[in-house]
């Protein structure tokens, strides 16, 4: 990626802590989480890179966050495996604080309550193993094209790329990865963290992550509308990534392709 590109991208990330977001918390008020002393936190296994393994021990960028956010709160963790396609339905809710890189925009905010944002990104795009030479914006149009459910991602491809084909919709991340991996479609349209994550961890697997499309995106977690917790979520948040603490958490997870995958033309 030319210097030129690079640059507006690190400029959303680093902004991504700036934003504000909700009053402070009252000193030495506790949080007010559902179970006293615990932060139930929603998140959706077999998102590469966010939330993978069994239940009982989860890992990833998103399970990270959750345990430094509790840590900093003074409560103990407790994780429950939520769809993600569920996360904007209204209704009551199981969990106090969902970690599941959904991406801010107008519309959910309307809906839900999110913190300022953890880090930010954009879509990438990875195709299939049986996918080779260079792929240019052209070229993936002409590609089966493959997206998640209610995302960004295919939001993109319906209303920017809109290819000639029909794109498949898969309801989660990991029926769209077994697609993409048996060649059912040939391209994968999604958060990018969450593909370099995908190739890192099978590189066999999948083709070559052509590139990143779309602006950038700021990922934040989510609370229940008017929910009390919000100030107590977000000072901790922005304590985390004014000591590091996010960023190393990130770099472990999707490491220096996250800044240098080129764009996608």
């Amino acid at each position: 990626m030319t210097r030129a590109l690079l640059t507006p991208l690190v400029a959303a990330i680093v902004s991504a802590g700036l934003l504000a977001g909700g009053a402070p918390a009252s000193a030495g008020a506790p949080p007010p989480t559902k179970k006293k002393g615990v932060l139930t936190v929603a998140i959706e296994l077999g998102a590469p890179g966010f939330a993978e393994g069994k239940l009982s021990n989860p890992q990833g960028f998103s399970t990270d966050v959750g345990r430094a956010v509790a840590k900093r709160l003074g409560l103990k963790i407790r994780f429950i495996n939520y769809p993600f396609t569920r996360l904007f339905v209204p209704g009551r809710k199981p969990y106090d604080l969902a970690l599941e890189f959904a991406t801010i925009t107008p519309l959910r905010e309307r809906l839900v309550d999110f913190s300022i944002p953890e880090i930010a990104s954009t879509l990438g795009v990875l195709v299939a193993k049986d996918i080779t030479g260079p792929v240019t914006l052209a070229r993936l149009r002409k590609l089966q094209v493959c997206a998640k459910e209610i995302t960004t991602g295919l939001a993109y491809v319906q209303n920017t790329l809109k290819p000639s084909g029909l794109v498949l919709q898969y309801p989660t991340t990991a029926s769209a990865f077994s697609a993409l991996s048996s060649s059912i479609c040939d391209a994968f349209v999604f958060d990018l963290p969450a593909l370099i994550a995908a190739k890192r961890a099978n590189p066999d697997r999948y083709g070559e992550i052509a590139g990143r499309v779309g602006g950038a995106e700021y990922y934040g977690g989510l609370m229940p509308k008017g929910s009390p917790l919000l100030p107590y979520i977000n000072k901790a948040i922005k304590a985390l990534k004014r000591n590091g603490t996010i960023k190393r958490i990130a770099t472990k997870h999707f490491g220096a392709a996250l800044f240098s995958t080129p764009v996608l033309r």
